[in-house]
């Protein structure tokens, strides 16, 4: 299986608006997002995109995702959403999501990376995985509110499915 991390930084007159900004961005603004939690199945390949490419035929489908989102319309303020992932040979892994806000855009981003390496190294420990940081894999979305409530997102894309 592929997942496809993406993300996405919206605006809209609401935190809500914005949120669906960002799926826009991010090419999954017409699907029911169904979260999962962190973990990677055999055989999987995480490749980051830029955005998901959404067949028409599938508005309104299911798709599965791990989801790292912010809102906020606190002006002034960095907000950071982010994935970190990390596999072993047989493609098996673990996800992680963390989400930020803070005063400067150098302090949303060390601190968000931080959590993202800790939080792998736990969960790789967790399992009996040797943690080496060099093979650990990270996608983050950062950005500072102007004037409009806004949300960063990333998202890893599992698969969507019909209802029938």
């Amino acid at each position: 299986m592929v997942i496809r991390v993406v993300k996405g930084i919206g605006i809209g007159q609401t935190t809500l608006s914005a949120f669906d900004g960002a799926l826009k961005v991010a090419g999954v603004y017409n699907y029911n997002l169904i979260p999962l939690s962190s973990i990677i199945p055999p055989g999987s390949k995480v490749v980051r995109a830029k955005k998901y490419e959404t067949p028409k035929e599938e508005f309104g489908h299911k798709l599965y995702v791990i989801k790292a989102e912010m809102r906020s319309q606190e002006t002034g303020k960095y907000i950071a959403a982010g994935l970190g992932w990390y596999q072993i040979e047989d493609g098996r892994g673990v996800f992680v999501e963390h989400e930020i806000i803070g005063e400067t855009k150098v302090a949303v981003q060390s601190e968000i990376k931080l959590r993202i390496y800790n939080s792998l190294r736990d969960l790789c420990e967790y399992r009996g995985i040797e943690f080496k940081e060099k093979k650990a894999k990270s996608y983050i979305a950062v950005t500072q509110i102007k004037y409009h409530p806004t949300s960063v997102l990333v998202l890893a894309v599992y698969q969507s499915q019909g209802w029938s």
